[in-house]
């Protein structure tokens, strides 16, 4: 099998895939399966030390643009609504 180890800002990694900051990277369970299967790196969702629990019912929201629909999409899911010790446990 070929050496695909690479170092991405500093961080060695086993190889380039890595799991986005998602649902898939919001608590330690689903991490530690990331790398239980093979992923070489995840961005954890955006964590807070005491965040207010705040659930946006639409995770996305559409950018208009000189009267153009969907122009593009924004993500509004910008931080974890766990605390920092049920996200790390």
């Amino acid at each position: 099998m070929a050496d695909l180890s690479c170092t991405i800002a500093g961080i060695p990694s086993p190889n380039p895939f890595w799991v986005a900051s998602a649902p898939p990277s919001d608590k330690y369970y689903n991490v530690e399966r990331a790398f239980k299967a093979g992923w070489g790196g995840v961005v954890w969702k955006t964590l807070g030390i005491d965040p207010p629990i705040v659930n946006v019912t639409s995770r996305y929201g559409s950018v208009e643009l000189n009267g153009q629909k969907m122009m593009g999409l924004n993500n509004n899911e910008l931080i974890s609504d766990r605390p920092l010790d049920v996200n790390l446990a």
